[in-house]
């Protein structure tokens, strides 16, 4: 099964994204993992056209497209995907929908995240993420060290409310048309609405499952 999960920065897609991935014995596809793992194999046939990444230059949608193509097709893909973050604009979802159909797939499930600006500020101002091992925590928790790896945990710079504002501001003019794409293909689309910031992970994973359910979506591990 493909699923694609659409929200803004804070919405919970890679928390969420990971707990589907284990459910459904499939995994979840992350467009920087990709790209560090090219740029580490100066053979790969990729390698000239991401180098743009460490020239602090913007990836066009052309070489974002040609990364997620080359790495769907790894026998770790076989059993489906979860898009986080991918596609991030109409011409990105145009594209996976001609990937995926020359593989005999397509996008088979949205799970579209409303999370309230509140919430959003909240999650994001109250960020802490492991530089070792990505894994990320939120200061209520009281967790000062990764519960994975023992590093000590930081707060990233660009989780200021300006800089938020500005990234959910380009979310809305990037981003959102997508729901639209979505909503009149033949994808399972739902909605999943957070306005609650004491939801946990659980709370909202159960959400999902049962939206899944009331959709007659086989999730079948």
């Amino acid at each position: 099964m493909d699923i694609v999960l659409l929200g803004p920065p804070g919405s919970g897609k890679g928390t969420q994204g990971s707990l589907l991935a284990q459910e459904l014995g499939c995994k979840r596809l992350s467009t920087g993992d990709l790209f560090r793992d090219i740029m580490k194999d100066e053979f790969h046939p990729l390698y000239p056209q991401v180098q743009v990444v460490n020239e602090g230059k913007l990836v066009s949608d052309e070489v974002v497209n040609l990364v997620v193509k080359d790495g769907i097709q790894k026998p770790s893909f076989q059993n489906g995907v979860i898009f986080d973050g991918y596609p991030r604009t109409i011409a990105q979802a145009e594209a996976l929908d001609e990937i995926l159909c020359e593989m005999g797939r397509k996008v088979d499930v949205v799970i579209d995240f409303e999370v309230s600006r509140d919430v959003l500020l909240y999650r994001l101002m109250g960020r802490l993420v492991c530089p070792n091992c990505k894994q990320v925590f939120h200061a209520r928790q009281g967790i000062k060290r990764c519960t994975k790896c023992g590093s000590i945990l930081v707060h990233r710079s660009d989780d200021n409310e300006e800089i938020i504002e500005k990234r959910l501001q380009e979310y809305k003019t990037k981003t959102a048309p997508l729901h639209e794409y979505y909503r009149s293909s033949s994808a399972v689309y739902i909605t999943i609405s957070i306005e609650d910031s004491s939801l946990s992970p659980e709370d909202v994973n159960r959400m999902i499952l049962e939206k899944l359910k009331e959709k007659d979506v086989m999730l079948v591990k």
